[in-house]
Order: C-alpha cells, then sequence, then structure tokens
C-alpha cells in the first residue's frame, strides 16, 4: 500500500481555510475557548462532537494545523455537500467494518506528524453522546497521540439556519489533551481498554458542551414503537395492522431516526420517499418496493447499515422487521397504510410519550 501523504493538497486546504474564516463570521455567532490548546503540528488526532457538516469546517478552520480528517466510506456523501468533501478530501472509513486500509493511512499520516480529525460517534445519524467508536482509541494507541477533545455547541438546525441567513450562536470548546495507555509498559491493550478510553473521549466532549446540550443526552428507559393502520381502496375508515412486539420494535427505530431514510434517499438513490410521509396515507405498493430496495441494497452492498449504527441485535431486529412488513404489505397491495412512530423514554423522572411526526429524533 502506498503511504499516505502528509500533508496533501496545502494551496487547496489552505485557500479553503482561509475562505471559512473569512465566511463563517458572517453566518455564524461563534463564541471559541482553548484554541491556544490545539497543536500546530502533529502527531495528534482532534476528536469532537458530530451532528452536520458545520462542526467539520469549524475544526478545519479554527485548527492552526492542516487537518486530514477520517469521513464516511460505507455510503456516499450528502450530493449537498460532495463538492467540497471532494475539493478538500478525506480518508475513507467502511464503517461497521474493520477497514486496516483507513488505520493504515491515518498512522501514516499521524506517523508524518500530521493531525488527524476524526468524529468518534461515527457518524450523524441520531447516535446520543453515550459512547464513542474504539476508532479514536485504536489511532491513539498504536501512535501515540495525544486525543484533543473539542465539543461543539449550538449545531441543531445550525446549517438551516445559515443557509438562510439567521446567524445562530455556535460554540467550540476544546479541553486538556488525553492519552490512550494501558498503564503499564508492554502490556497487551484489551477491547475493554479500547472502550473506556473512547467512553472517556466522548465524557470529555460533552462536558465541553452548553449546559443545556449535555442535559439532553440524559434521556433513559427510551422505548420505540409503531402503530399502523390499513385503508382498503374505495374505504374511508382504517384497521390496525397487528404487527408483533419485535417487528414494531424494530420499526419504530428506523422512524424514530429519519436521517436513515434520508441517507436512502439523499446519499443511495433509493425510492424510499414514501416511507417519510409519516401520518399521511401511502400507497402500499410503494411502501413494497421501497423496503425491498433497502433489503436489496443490504444484501448486495452494506450489511452492515444497521449493526454498525445500533450493534448486531438491534441492527438484525431493524432488518428483520422490515422483512416482516414487506411480507404484510404484500396482503395489500391495493390499499394504502397510515404510519405513526411512537417513542417514549424518561427523563428527569418524567415520562414522555410522542406519537407520529412529533416522535421524530430533531433533524441535525
Amino acid at each position: 500500500m502506498k503511504p499516505m501523504q502528509y500533508p496533501r493538497n496545502i494551496f487547496r486546504r489552505k485557500a479553503l481555510t482561509a475562505f471559512g474564516r473569512l465566511i463563517l463570521p458572517l453566518l455564524a455567532e461563534i463564541k471559541t475557548s482553548g484554541l491556544h490548546r490545539l497543536p500546530r503540528k502533529g502527531p495528534a488526532i482532534l476528536a469532537g462532537n458530530h451532528e452536520n457538516i458545520v462542526e467539520v469546517v469549524l475544526m478545519a478552520v479554527y485548527s492552526p494545523a492542516i487537518v486530514e480528517f477520517l469521513g464516511t466510506g460505507d455510503v456516499p456523501i450528502d450530493p449537498r455537500f460532495r463538492w467540497l468533501a471532494d475539493l478538500y478530501q478525506f480518508i475513507p472509513v467502511k464503517r461497521g467494518n474493520i477497514d486496516r486500509t483507513a488505520i493504515y493511512a491515518a498512522l501514516e499520516v499521524l506517523k508524518a506528524n500530521g493531525v488527524v480529525g476524526i468524529f468518534p460517534q461515527g457518524g450523524i445519524w441520531g447516535a446520543d453522546m453515550k459512547s464513542g467508536r474504539s476508532g479514536v482509541a485504536v489511532l491513539s494507541y498504536l501512535s501515540g497521540a495525544p486525543v484533543y477533545p473539542i465539543g461543539f455547541g449550538g449545531l441543531k438546525g445550525a446549517l438551516s439556519k445559515m443557509m438562510h441567513f439567521k446567524r445562530p450562536r455556535l460554540t467550540l470548546r476544546v479541553g486538556d489533551p488525553l492519552q490512550m495507555t494501558t498503564g503499564e509498559h508492554n502490556k497487551s491493550i484489551s477491547k475493554n481498554d479500547l472502550d473506556r478510553f473512547s467512553s472517556l473521549v466522548m465524557e470529555r466532549i460533552v462536558e465541553l458542551l452548553p449546559p443545556e446540550e449535555q442535559k439532553s443526552t440524559r434521556k433513559v428507559q427510551e422505548n420505540f414503537d409503531v402503530e399502523v393502520f390499513v385503508r382498503k381502496n374505495g374505504d374511508y375508515s382504517e384497521v390496525k395492522l397487528m404487527l408483533d412486539e419485535q417487528t414494531r420494535l424494530g420499526l419504530g427505530v428506523l422512524f424514530h431516526y429519519p436521517v436513515l431514510l434520508d441517507t436512502f434517499k439523499r446519499n443511495l438513490g433509493l425510492p424510499v420517499g414514501c416511507l417519510q410521509q409519516i401520518g399521511e396515507p401511502i400507497l402500499v405498493q410503494e411502501v413494497h418496493e421501497a423496503i425491498g430496495a433497502i433489503l436489496d441494497y443490504l444484501e448486495r452492498e452494506n450489511p452492515g447499515f444497521f449493526t454498525y449504527r445500533f450493534g448486531i441485535d438491534r441492527g438484525i431486529l431493524i432488518k428483520n422487521a422490515l422483512e416482516v412488513f414487506r411480507l404484510c404489505a404484500e396482503q395489500h397491495l391495493e390499499d394504502r397504510i397510515f404510519v405513526f412512530p411512537i417513542y417514549e423514554y424518561s427523563e428527569n423522572g418524567h415520562l414522555i410519550r410522542l406519537r407520529g411526526v412529533d416522535s421524530l429524533h430533531p433533524p441535525a
């Protein structure tokens, strides 16, 4: 394998970050702290929370060193931002698998005293910041590079506000660096060691967020469900579709995170738009075709799409739920259905129940 050159695209990247420093203050009100902690050269790993492309731009712009980012390689980049990713370039990671090529490329950057940017949550699909993926720990352990936690605040809805010149308030706080160590010389690393360090990195990132955003990560006792009603062709009344508990759970999780269906539609071009019409009458024939397209994608191209994001058990649960839902749809191809996701959680001792559009995870 050809070693990763660092830094690469120097003129282009410096031009992009210089432009970012000019344009960002016009698009957003940005408050920073701890920038003096950011290294001017590596080896170093910058780790931040991830909601959308805004924090990627902020990390690149405010870092005194050129950042080599690790990014999604298992699905295409959102077409709205693909041009920017193509201009800057990044190291693609096939998430859901042990991507040795990406790991080696990142290690080459660190070996060349470079700076790697990583987002330990593993994506913008909607995961709460409870624990990070182990990639940040693996890179720190193998390279000896310190990890600089960065908390980006005010991200929810920020991209839309910036595009409409509403200047959202954003925060960027840099914490003290963390070092991956086993505590003993020559001691072999364990998965528990990696998981603990990854969780520690995420804990430090959360501590750097505004207090109100730290609070939002403390939901407990989450429950997912879904109600599906069938309206016979030519009729005006609906009958509830009887689905087993596991199927309802799997579908409830899927619908709760609309960014997943956005990815299928926008990034992959799958015909799943009908599944985004929450609470509206949907042609069952279209639903049948949409689910078939998702299952075909999972089978042929990316079996780890759900298991990467939710873990093996829940990922398989979602896939099985789609298969059952498709079989049920085959019995009502001439009809229409209504889908109402349900989301329940306990926060500060109170049980909150949301249904329909209100139950969906807030968009980034």
